[in-house]
């Protein structure tokens, strides 16, 4: 590079009359070089913009830009990150780029594409004795039953420090229990919490107004700290309990966790949490729980007085005497009080119930989840139940079974009442109260005993509509493992065996490829209840069959996510004169072998209406591949240098319908263009092709050619 001297010397020897020739010759440069800077008329200085030069991921930018706007369409926790893009580069395209130049593409892309925001985050200062606050899910076998749970994550910024404790919920009443329980065991009250944009605690409207439930605002109010709510989609803005909440999950509830009240298991998850602060701090020096010790001396004290966190509401029974909360928990307050007013109160873990002065009527344990409950079911105390076994003698559980029942579990022990109250409990939930019950009566009335798996089965079958199993004589399923009942002969034209059932079994058997000798020889020795259950197993074969073929069907069809037409907009839809509706989802075209086009722009539904299509046609038994057109384009020419075309070739060929999705999104070379034609070609009148594309169809066959 000339420098700025150089430069004044060639414009002052020109002034003076010197020629290029003689310039370059003093000052021992080239005279392209004189001509150059004496025809500069600007030297200001620029900005130093770097020049972009070629690199190796350009060519893979297309298939990079694919993937991350399918990821717009998925589940934010489902989605590509930089070294996941990288290894499918490597694995699926041979591609020689390294995982830093993806990783920096990857977050450009990204900001173009506005799936971070435009604007940067503040790091923020926290100062000691300031909060955050979230929930998070975990699974927990509660009184040993595992169920989905949620917990209470209080942070502590300025220390990097967070305790939780475990709820039943994430309401506004399990909200202000946990900070209570927390605030009791630190001694003290943050002066500011940051909530989450959440309804249970509060929520922050468009205007910008903040408005929060009635018993928040009461609690706010007696322990008098000051709080805030995030805005809406700014998770950043408590990015510490964020990140905490994850934390806590992966380091305390792993392995799952068993928990049998809420005091106990939360006053262990303190002390555990208290536990993760032993090391240093990521930023600042010393150790958390160091720190954590400015947090503590910058809490507000205790009340003098704790708070009752309760919601007193006026509800009115109906004629049944029952308080209906969230339309599908029930709490009986007594056929008495049927349509009179009554005063209800709302706790964290009970629903109190009072009458219009005050008196107390019933104290329920609280109900959470979508599936309706009613205290009057016996269910209600069968969890608290399988804790206390003791309890079983005046229990309404004990009450609400069959006497044969009930007194064969009064002859149990502790240990295997319990375990049998878990299995009652465990029927119940997935299959109903009665249909558990009678699984376990006619199983005690058929084997003297209650095998977990025999009970299920039949509890299964009763909640599915089927007929329950029937056994020959009482049997003892557990001595029965090793040898079969005798058989009872009978005559092959027992009146019993009807032509619609043995017909019914040859036919299953064929199916399975027995032969028809051995089906007459069973027949001539088989009773009719042997017959049936014989059928019963053949039919249930073949349904597994079935089963297992769908499940498989759905595995190599390789759909990105699960869609059906349930619930399914048609609103975008415009079908060709003469072609209903009907027509498009009986899957009539594939019987033709004829191909579909779905045109339109981005996120009119396309690839949910193909997917759909695809989900179906597997239900009849048909093979669907799902795929991306660019990324199989890459996969076809990756596959020809390999040799291994061929089996890319067969596996579509066995196919009934293949879904190319995204269909001229992402240009192609001339290679790639002639292998998909390929694929096309060789589906012509043999299979059916679903094309989703934003392209219009005379353009189509310019990517084909191309």
């Amino acid at each position: 590079m000339t420098g700025m001297s150089v430069i004044h010397s060639i414009r002052c020897m020109r002034k003076e009359g010197a020629s290029v020739a003689a310039i370059a010759r003093e000052l021992g440069i080239s005279e392209p070089t004189v001509r150059k800077y004496l025809r500069e008329v600007d030297l200001s200085d620029r900005p130093p913009v770097r020049r972009e030069r070629p690199s190796k991921i350009d060519r893979w930018v297309p298939l990079i830009e694919g993937w991350l706007a399918e990821d717009r369409r998925t589940w934010s926790k489902q989605r590509h990150t930089a070294t996941r893009i990288h290894r499918r580069l490597v694995d699926e395209c041979g591609a020689d780029v390294s995982l830093s130049t993806v990783t920096r593409k990857v977050r450009e892309l990204k900001r173009e594409f506005g799936l971070e925001r435009q604007r940067g985050f503040l790091d923020l200062s926290w100062h000691p004795g300031e909060a955050q606050a979230d929930f998070g899910q975990s699974d927990v076998y509660w009184k040993g039953v595992r169920r989905r749970m949620h917990y209470f994550v209080l942070s502590f910024p300025h220390s990097n420090t967070a305790v939780a404790c475990l709820t039943p919920g994430e309401n506004a009443e399990c909200t202000c229990q946990a900070l209570k329980d927390l605030f009791t065991r630190l001694g003290g009250v943050p002066t500011r919490i940051v909530f989450d944009n959440a309804a249970g605690v509060g929520r922050r409207r468009r205007s910008g107004e903040v408005r929060y439930t009635e018993v928040f605002r009461r609690f706010r109010a007696h322990y008098g700290f000051d709080s805030s709510l995030c805005n809406p989609h700014a998770g950043h803005e408590k990015g510490n309990v964020e990140a905490k909440v994850g934390a806590i999950r992966r380091s305390l509830f792993v392995p799952v966790p068993s928990a049998w009240s809420f005091e106990g298991f939360n006053a262990a998850l303190f002390d555990k949490c208290m536990g993760l602060a032993e090391k240093p701090h990521y930023r600042k020096d010393g150790r958390e729980i160091e720190l954590f010790a400015h947090d503590r001396a910058a809490l507000l004290p205790l009340p003098d007085v704790a708070m009752d966190v309760v919601e007193y509401r006026r509800m009115k029974a109906d004629k049944y005497g029952i308080i209906v909360l969230e339309r599908r928990h029930r709490y009986l307050a007594g056929a008495e009080h049927a349509g009179r007013e009554l005063i209800v109160g709302l706790r964290a873990g009970s629903v109190e119930i009072l009458d219009a002065k005050g008196a107390p009527v019933a104290m329920h344990e609280r109900a959470y989840g979508e599936r309706p409950t009613n205290s009057q079911e016996p269910i209600t105390q069968l969890e608290t139940l399988c804790h206390r076994p003791n309890a079983w003698r005046n229990s309404q559980v004990r009450d609400a079974l069959p006497d044969p029942l009930a007194a064969w579990l009064d002859l149990q022990d502790g240990i295997d009442r319990q375990a049998h109250l878990r299995t009652l409990l465990m029927l119940s939930r997935d299959n109903g109260w009665e249909h558990a019950v009678k699984a376990m009566d006619d199983t005690l009335e058929a084997t003297g005993g209650l095998d977990p798996a025999s009970v299920e089965l039949q509890a299964s079958r009763l909640a599915a509509g089927q007929d329950p199993i029937e056994y020959d004589d009482p049997i003892d399923l557990k001595r029965i493992r090793h040898r079969l009942p005798p058989l009872t002969h009978t005559r092959r034209d027992d009146p019993m065996k009807t032509n619609d059932g043995i017909e019914r079994l040859r036919a299953d058997a064929r199916s399975l490829f027995i032969s028809t000798a051995t089906i007459d020889d069973t027949l001539s020795w088989a009773t009719p209840r042997q017959i049936d259950a014989i059928g019963r197993m053949l039919r249930c074969e073949l349904d597994n069959r079935d089963t297992a073929k769908r499940e498989r069907l759905l595995r190599r069809a390789r759909f990105p996510v699960m869609k059906t037409l349930d619930g399914y907009d048609y609103t975008h839809v415009r079908l060709p004169d003469g072609y209903t509706r009907d027509q498009l989802t009986s899957l009539e075209f594939l019987d033709h072998a004829q191909d579909l086009v779905f045109y339109g722009r981005t996120g009119r539904g396309k690839t949910h209406l193909a997917t759909a299509l695809g989900v179906k046609a597997i239900g009849q038994g048909r093979a669907v591949r799902f795929c991306q057109t660019a990324e199989l384009v890459l996969q076809l020419g990756k596959a020809k240098r390999a040799g291994s075309l061929d089996q890319i070739l067969k596996d579509l060929a066995r196919a009934d319908l293949i879904i190319l999705d995204e269909f001229g999104y992402v240009p192609f070379d001339i290679d790639g263009a002639r292998l998909l034609y390929q694929i096309i070609a060789g589906a012509y009148e043999r299979r059916s092709i679903i094309f989703t594309t934003n392209i219009r169809i005379r353009q189509m066959g310019h990517h084909l050619r191309r």
